[in-house]
């Protein structure tokens, strides 16, 4: 079942067209990669998936309904939640906190029930603490939970963002650039959680520069180039193909 269907998407600031008539549809339980140069509307493209852009013209279906012109809160109660290209964490709350905070989108209670601490809102805090503690422990840092998240080093701020927009529920996450700046190790435990993410029933689409870890775990690619489609396939046809080749991974291609 198609999850995910953009049609048609265009993205114009001024006279430059980041996202030209974009075309492509993610399957539930897929992991799709997205790439392309720097420059070749990635990021715009999450963007406009997220709401945080209004489209200049096309279509963006969410499990077959319409979602352009909604609010970013809007799409988050869908099932649409992501990461970003430059960390977004709360640096003056605890690891723990700052995935609460993406938990929290979820509560039920409320304002009023912020305000009168009833059984059930206390019932439901407890519930919020201990899944963001499980959210901690998939990408390992359960036992930070207590410590500044401005104390944890870059590569474990990265991980956080992960485990709050997993706090958050979601059917689809969109993971921009999850791999950059980590190291090999790092690498290795962001493709497991990953994986294990697809495991749970989250579709993934991701933007990533590192072609290793594209090629282990996409199942299909989508590359850009100067906002326009360039190609779409398997990581071997997207290996393999001359046009890709010449615009992106170099002459000699890339190794799967």
């Amino acid at each position: 079942m198609k999850i995910l269907e953009v049609s048609k998407l265009t993205k114009s600031f001024g006279g430059v067209t980041a996202v030209n008539d974009m075309n492509f549809s993610v399957n539930s339980g897929e992991i799709i990669a997205v790439i392309g140069p720097n420059g070749a509307g990635k990021t715009t493209l999450f963007n406009l998936i997220t709401c945080i852009y209004p489209p200049t013209s096309g279509s963006i279906l969410f499990k077959q309904k319409e979602i352009r012109g909604l609010t970013a809160d809007q799409i988050a109660h869908l099932g649409i939640s992501r990461t970003f290209q430059n960390l977004q964490i709360f640096n003056n709350m605890s690891v723990l906190e700052n995935v609460m905070v993406g938990r929290h989108t979820k509560s039920k209670t409320g304002l009023l029930g912020a305000i009168f601490p009833l059984p059930a809102v206390q019932r439901e805090e407890e519930a919020i603490v201990q899944s963001s503690l499980e959210k901690l422990a998939l990408v390992g840092l359960a036992d930070k939970a207590l410590e500044a998240a401005s104390n944890l080093p870059y590569g474990e701020q990265k991980m956080l963002e992960i485990a709050r927009a997993v706090a958050m529920e979601p059917e689809l996450l969109l993971l921009d650039e999850p791999a950059a700046g980590l190291n090999p190790t790092e690498t290795r435990d962001l493709v497991e959680i990953i994986y294990k993410l697809r495991d749970q029933g989250i579709t993934i689409l991701l933007v990533e520069h590192d072609m290793e870890t594209v090629m282990e775990i996409a199942d299909r690619i989508v590359v850009l180039n100067f906002g326009n489609k360039l190609a779409e396939g398997t990581p071997y046809e997207i290996q393999n193909n001359r046009e890709v080749i010449a615009a992106y991974l170099g002459e000699e291609g890339l190794s799967c």
